[in-house]
């Protein structure tokens, strides 16, 4: 029987952006369910949510993004999970293209790499320290470690003893991989999500995960390879 495909969603306060998102993952062929773990939203995006998904799991809390994911996992049903933003709109409907090489048999975990911001935000700290700690940690040269838009064999993550928490967890999940031997591919696409700007907010948002990259590539560094 064909790997079955389970579309996982963590989702904080996206009730503006989720409709069209989900819709969009509709398209994707051969998916058996798709889990929204609304991650202790304010608004609508539970009922939102409840209206195109398969199952959607209500957090009581924020409990961040690493959570959100480990919580949609432990219920998924497939063998093969693909991991995406809440915010990519239109934008969800290429996430296809992750899925085919794991498919195919011809890699383990796939990580969309965007393109280019369309306006300017941060100055690139963190996704340099990023693929510094990458490289540092596994000797692999990549440039989306951070990019939340992948898909994964269930396979990769059963050998984890702890699942990456916060604003580390994609880090946290691609130096796992590569140090377990599973092969890593980019695939570039041409998604767009939500992007914070040169402002204080922005910066503010940036800064919490600097400090989160920095701690998760310390944790790594501290854990045998």
């Amino acid at each position: 029987m064909a790997d079955r495909i389970s579309v996982i969603i963590p989702a904080f306060n996206e009730e503006h952006r989720l409709t069209t998102t989900l819709k969009a993952v509709r398209q994707l062929p051969h998916v058996h369910e798709i889990v929204v773990v609304d991650d202790g939203s304010k608004d609508g995006t539970a009922r939102i949510a409840r209206k195109h998904a398969d199952q959607v799991i209500v957090l009581p809390e924020n409990r961040g993004k690493g959570e959100a994911l480990y919580t949609g996992l432990c219920r998924a049903e497939g063998e093969i999970l693909l991991f995406l933003d809440a915010d990519l709109e239109e934008h969800a409907k290429l996430a296809g293209s992750l899925l085919r090489p794991i498919l195919f048999g011809d890699a383990d975990m796939t990580i969309a790499r965007f393109p280019s911001p369309r306006k300017k935000g941060g100055f690139g700290l963190v996704k340099g320290l990023a693929r510094s700690g990458v490289k540092w940690l596994t000797g692999t040269t990549l440039t989306a470690a951070l990019s939340g838009q992948r898909g994964i064999r269930r396979e990769v993550l059963e050998g984890m003893e702890r699942f990456p928490q916060g604003f580390g967890v994609e880090l946290g999940l691609t130096v796992h991989a590569l140090r377990s031997g599973y092969r890593v591919h980019e695939i570039p696409l041409p998604m767009h999500h939500r992007e914070t700007g040169r402002n204080w907010s922005g910066f503010v948002h940036r800064g919490k995960q600097f400090f989160a990259v920095l701690g998760t590539l310390i944790r790594l560094w501290r854990q045998p390879a």
